[in-house]
């Protein structure tokens, strides 16, 4: 039974790694009306969201473009960096809502407790270019930061959305997906040329987990063995 449930998980695995391209391309072929470009993209894991940036490592500039789709009109979204940890507190934001006129407000928010109403305020660095737009169910907060970056490049990132009561911010939910908007981003990567940040992490991890198993290849070849004799049994049905 142990045995199966290996086999399972290395197949799973390798299905991940097949599959990997084909699921990185979603941010990747967007494009913009504005014809804006950007190095780097991630599709982030959650809240159908993704990130679009540029690293500038000579002026320490940031160029994003944060955009969450399959948004109603009632809804408010936030992006942030976090300078001091990994989680809520602390966290420098970037805050829109689309407003009954049509148009967008967008504004910073530094994020000092959990009990915070995203008030309006200057974050701990600096920003320009701030810019959303909403349309077809889709926000998109643009802006340039000039974020403090050590620890080999790496920020801590943070995204979230809620509802809107009038053009008041309700608290997000507390389960689900809406605790598990966060991550880290390696910007030096992208200005390096190395590609996306998240994505190429998360690569370098299954390879280093399948490097470190030895019944990986011994996975692969029955894998091999079952696709081989499925295509037999196939070509016999077609005999008939």
């Amino acid at each position: 039974m142990a045995k199966s449930s290996d086999l399972l998980l290395y197949l799973s695995v390798f299905f991940f790694i097949i599959t990997k391209p084909a699921l990185a391309q979603t941010c990747s072929n967007y494009k913009f009306s504005s014809n804006t470009l950007f190095e780097s993209c991630n599709d982030l894991p959650v809240l159908d969201s993704c990130l679009h940036y540029t690293y500038n490592s000579s002026s320490g500039n940031l160029q994003i473009a944060y955009r969450h789709t399959r948004l109603t009109s009632r809804k408010w979204v936030a992006w942030a960096v976090n300078p001091t940890s990994t989680g809520m507190v602390g966290a420098q934001a970037i805050v829109a809502y689309p407003q009954p006129d049509g148009s967008v407000r967008v504004y910073t928010s530094p994020i000092r407790s959990y009990q915070t109403s995203l008030q309006e305020g200057d974050l701990s660095f600096n920003v320009s270019e701030l810019s959303a737009t909403y349309q077809n169910n889709e926000m998109i907060i643009f802006a340039t930061l000039n974020v403090p970056v050590s620890n080999g490049g790496n920020i801590n990132i943070v995204w979230q959305d809620g509802s809107l009561s009038g053009n008041n911010l309700l608290p997000h939910p507390t389960s689900g997906n809406n605790i598990r908007s966060v991550s880290i981003l390696n910007i030096l990567s992208a200005a390096s040329g190395g590609g996306a940040g998240l994505s190429a992490q998360l690569g370098l991890q299954v390879s280093s987990w399948v490097e470190n198993q030895s019944g990986f290849s011994l996975a692969l070849t029955v894998l091999s063995v079952s696709i081989s004799t499925a295509l037999q049994q196939f070509k016999c049905l077609l005999c008939f």
